[in-house]
């Protein structure tokens, strides 16, 4: 497996002096430390996995190439959007992206198929033509999922600022968006059409930002609707491309990007941030430390109780909620992608229309199905594929589940859970192989290799409490906390990541620009979305 940056070894310890220390590799912290680096400062990344990219991260087993939790990125089609140049900025234009086809997802309710193709207007003509007596709820919808959208733009841009300075613009810059935020996107939907199947098919791919339609802020809805709208990309070489192309950069100012490099406590010191304590022992001293490794483990597990407790911190994550857990097959194939049906769409899969029945099922009994299943293609989507890996296709596959069907096993150690985890794991990769055969069965003679991961995988590998596949849940609730943001109450501690923004890379990557212009005081996403351009001489 390989993977950049160094490994950090305890018998030489961390050597020099750094202007800050970021906590976690994923998007979030390569970001952040990107934005950092290319200002002038020297940054030290610490990564407590072997692999560098946190979900973003491709490993390699069998002679096949797997991307963790990148599956695809929308709004990337063309250098003129917002998210094409943060990715274009954090990553030295480094990355290439490759649209996925026309019809990019394919939602399958009760086993009635609906082919979502890219583009507004071909959305909107699809969804009209599947219900055609909905035409005007589904103008409608559109209108909110732009507008909600649009009323985005000041909630985020205040997370930059400093909480005091914060308080007085807050309701100024955030009205528009909470009269949305605050609401479920089932009651919203639910006043503009009765169509129960429409619903489904518009929430299909709810997986995308953490919870369900009658839990889920309609607002974050409508910004991942409003994401999507143009269709998907992916980024040529997979996920493993955003290391390769961020850490030469922080590299090249004088940075250092260490895996394998666990740690155990931010210090902190008279409300001060002092550094960092690893799982070796070694302590490293920083005043600014900016943490990627998610609410729940900064200030749950990273900071003493004595310093939650004087920090005002020691209640805050107890308002907000890991999101789901999952299961998961990686799967390889003998055979190329063009010979067995795969053509690159994603596909969503729901039992039923009923989407609280499937959950509720699910969570009573580990052998109902699974409330909703995702199955994507990356050997189909990524045009370097077949030069590196001729001959061979895969597949990565989840399933939604419960944590609490996994949870007699969470004590336990990696590679040591017993005969009856392994047994159950066995189930899993059954399972999910006989769904994804029920779309693609040309796949099924083909079969070579598959790995399966549970909620405990997420738990051991990126230190996710309860396995959660995502950040915290896209809830009303989660939109009111005004303390999710960049700046902390400890000086020198920042935040970086999908809990300052929304879920997923997206909202990492934005969470990332967010902690650069808290920590340079200056509004970074204004820079990039509208950079100087340099006077001619």
């Amino acid at each position: 497996m390989q993977t950049m940056g160094m490994p950090y070894r305890k018998s030489t310890g961390i050597k020099g002096s750094f202007d800050a220390v970021v906590i976690g590799s994923g998007m979030g912290g390569l970001s952040v430390a990107s934005l950092l680096a290319q200002n002038g400062r020297r940054v030290l990344v610490l990564e407590q996995h072997n692999v560098i990219g946190g979900l973003t991260q491709s490993y390699t087993r069998k002679g096949y190439r797997w991307t963790v939790g990148l599956h695809y990125i929308g709004d990337v089609g063309s250098p003129a959007t917002t998210t094409w140049k943060l990715f274009d900025k954090v990553t030295g234009g480094g990355v290439r992206w490759a649209p996925l086809p026309d019809i990019y997802n394919r939602m399958v309710i009760g086993g009635r198929r609906y082919d979502i193709p890219a583009g507004a207007a071909p959305y909107a003509a699809a969804l009209k033509g599947y219900f055609p007596k909905e035409a005007a709820a589904i103008d409608r919808y559109l209108g909110l999922v732009r507008s909600v959208s649009k009323a985005s733009a000041g909630y985020f841009a205040q997370k930059a600022l400093p909480q005091s300075r914060a308080e007085d613009v807050y309701d100024r810059m955030c009205g528009d968006f909470h009269d949305y935020s605050d609401r479920l996107t089932i009651d919203v939907l639910r006043e503009l059409t009765a169509d129960r199947e429409l619903i489904a098919v518009i929430c299909a791919n709810w997986g995308d930002y953490s919870l369900e339609p009658t839990r889920s802020s309609f607002a974050m809805h409508c910004m991942l609707a409003k994401h999507y709208l143009n269709g998907g990309h992916y980024p040529v070489g997979g996920g493993a491309a955003f290391a390769r192309s961020i850490v030469p950069i922080i590299e090249s100012a004088g940075g250092v990007v260490l895996h394998s490099a666990e740690v155990a406590e931010i210090m902190v010191a008279q409300g001060r941030t002092t550094g960092v304590r690893l799982a070796s022992g070694e302590e490293f001293a920083c005043p600014l430390v900016i943490s990627n490794a998610g609410v729940q483990n900064t200030f749950g597990r990273l900071l003493s109780a004595q310093v939650k407790t004087t920090s005002g911190l020691d209640h805050a994550t107890s308002q907000v909620v890991e999101s789901y857990a999952v299961v998961g097959v990686n799967i390889g194939f003998n055979r190329p992608a063009s010979e067995l049906g795969f053509d690159g769409a994603n596909i969503w899969a729901h039992p039923s229309n009923d989407f609280e029945a499937n959950l509720e099922a699910h969570r009573r009994d580990f052998e109902a199905p699974f409330p909703w299943t995702f199955a994507t293609f990356p050997s189909a989507k990524d045009p370097s594929w077949d030069d590196d890996y001729p001959g061979k296709a895969t597949v990565e596959m989840y399933g939604y589940t419960d944590f609490r069907h996994f949870e007699k096993w969470s004590a336990t150690q990696w590679m040591k859970r017993g005969e009856d985890y392994l047994a159950l794991k066995e189930k899993i990769r059954e399972r999910l192989l006989e769904e994804l055969f029920r779309h693609v069965p040309a796949a099924r003679s083909a079969l070579d290799y598959v790995e399966v991961s549970t909620p405990l995988s997420y738990e051991t590998f990126v230190k996710r409490e309860r396995g959660g596949f995502m950040g915290i849940e896209s809830s009303p609730q989660r939109f009111r906390q005004s303390w999710l943001r960049a700046t902390t109450p400890i000086d020198g501690l920042y935040l970086s990541g999908q809990d300052v923004s929304t879920d997923g890379v997206i909202g990492a990557l934005v969470g990332g620009v967010l902690a650069g212009s808290a920590v340079l005081g200056r509004d970074l996403m204004r820079d990039i979305r509208t950079p100087i351009e340099p006077v001619s001489a």
